[in-house]
């Protein structure tokens, strides 16, 4: 896949942790910059926005700090393979998780199957009771067994690969719980049925409080400050296929404009055989992760939900307008984000996710004070800094909406002439030398026969330094006309078939 209009990932814009991994990554699984670049937001999306939020500077909303992505790249390109290096301590974790579930499908089951017993057996003696006149104590005892009925212990992992909706709210059913859907079989993923609930996956990225799921016999799911991060890799025609086939409805859903879009070139052929190398950088990457993860696992076993909430300093806030101001001006006619002001509207709500997350994860939460004031002491406010490098990481990833979703440039009729006449002067005076012809002969025979249509024309050449119009005395008239003069290095270096 060769791809225009593409300047190499920021990865410069990262802090110099998680810059290191990210080119350590891209050496030792060989993977575009692109690949290690994503590769780490999408990490630290997954194993940070269970623990952080952050306040929008304007409207003092708290945000999630979750990224949704989408990478465009041929089979074969190791986006697995990199977050997998990545998301290392994840991975662990959801194998012993697994490995778990059988012990514990069976202890649910003989608890279950010893409350079934005793719970029929207070039924029976229910209706004695009552025939009896003793309905409150009746009552009580129902209440008391039913009270004790064990709960399936759901092991909660982290990554998924194949889900549909009822998957993810039984994942994230509960308060707090976290996870993520990573593949790199796109297509797949798009032509399931969890894609189609755009309002939901929507509602889950803006951080919704309650999400529910109805279910038969009055019975929900309810997932209660969840988070949901999301990243798949999907083949350049198969995304344009999709985009071909849907993309409207997708697009004016706002589904398309909470996601982070790249393409990635191939460098499959230039891959060079390597031997495991010594990981340098991100056995401190994976170290950090662990942190996060035990402090994830402590606030769920707590019962309650807290979330520490990152607010940006003055400097920072300064910084907030300016970009904000620039970003509102790109929307009028004719602006950057005229065409695109779906993603356009999501961007600042971005640049505050990454900055969010780049600010994090460079701190020693582990020893953080318990006191709420001292903690928010600790941990600091995002600098101008962070959030400059947040806007170059999100700028790169506009570029990239830009390119996949600006409609095609409609050209107009002015240019369209011009090309005409220029195609008429190369093939007919040009490549027999002439360097000049009468611009009457021109508008009788080059197609473009009303004047001020080939007026338009010509100034487009002239303004292209192509040709430019002279008045010319021809013969023995004594009245001047129009002659177009050839640039004949111009016509020579710009040839047509």
């Amino acid at each position: 896949m060769f791809i225009l209009n593409q300047s190499s990932y920021p990865t410069h814009a990262f802090p110099p942790r998680i810059q290191r991994a990210a080119e350590e990554l891209a050496k030792n699984v060989q993977v575009t910059d692109i690949i290690a670049g994503t590769s780490c937001l999408t990490a630290l999306s997954i194993a940070l926005s269970p623990l952080v939020d952050w306040r929008h500077p304007l409207s003092g909303q708290i945000r999630p700090c979750v990224l949704y992505q989408a990478i465009a790249a041929i089979s074969g390109d190791r986006k697995s393979s990199a977050e997998a290096e990545l998301c290392a301590p994840l991975y662990a974790h959801d194998i012993e998780v697994i490995e778990q579930e059988d012990d514990h499908e069976d202890a649910y089951k003989k608890a279950y199957a010893r409350w079934a017993a005793l719970h029929k057996r207070v039924l029976g003696q229910y209706a004695k009771l009552v025939e009896a006149g003793e309905v409150a104590e009746a009552e009580a005892r129902l209440s008391a067994i039913e009270a004790q009925e064990p709960a399936r212990n759901r092991a909660h992992r982290f990554i998924y690969t194949d889900v549909n909706k009822r998957s993810i709210f039984e994942a994230l059913d509960g308060n707090g719980k976290a996870m993520a859907l990573l593949t790199d079989e796109g297509q797949t993923l798009l032509s399931s049925t969890v894609m189609r609930h755009y309002g939901f996956l929507n509602s889950a990225w803006d951080g919704k409080k309650l999400l529910s799921l109805d279910r038969a016999e009055h019975k929900h799911l309810v997932a209660r400050d969840s988070r949901l991060t999301i990243s798949f890799m999907i083949q350049p025609d198969v995304l344009a296929e999709f985009f071909a086939k849907r993309g409207k409805i997708v697009q004016s859903s706002g589904f398309c404009a909470r996601f982070l879009f790249s393409r990635s070139p191939s460098i499959q052929g230039r891959r060079e055989p390597k031997l495991n190398q010594p990981l340098e950088h991100l056995l401190p990457f994976h170290a950090r992760f662990r942190e996060l993860l035990l402090a994830y696992k402590e606030m769920l076993q707590s019962g309650r939900v807290s979330r520490d909430v990152l607010e940006f300093d003055e400097q920072a806030k300064v910084l907030w307008l300016q970009i904000a101001g620039n970003v509102e001006a790109s929307f009028q006619p004719g602006q950057f984000l005229h065409d695109i002001s779906d993603f356009g509207n999501k961007y600042m709500d971005i640049v505050g996710r990454i900055a969010c997350l780049l600010h994090y994860f460079e701190l020693d939460t582990s020893r953080l004070p318990a006191d709420p004031e001292a903690r928010a002491r600790a941990i600091g406010s995002i600098s101008r800094d962070t959030l400059s490098r947040a806007e170059t990481i999100a700028g790169w990833h506009m570029n990239e909406y830009k390119q996949l979703f600006s409609p095609p440039l409609q050209r107009a009729p002015e240019e369209m002439d011009a090309d005409s006449v220029y195609a008429y002067l190369y093939r007919t005076f040009y490549l027999r030398g002439v360097g000049e012809v009468p611009k009457n002969h021109v508008r009788q025979y080059c197609g473009v026969r009303n004047s001020s249509r080939l007026h338009s024309a010509l100034q487009i050449l002239a303004g292209r330094k192509a040709v430019w119009v002279r008045p010319v005395v021809y013969g023995d008239s004594k009245k001047p006309k129009d002659s177009i003069a050839l640039n004949m290095q111009y016509f020579n270096s710009c040839p047509i078939c």
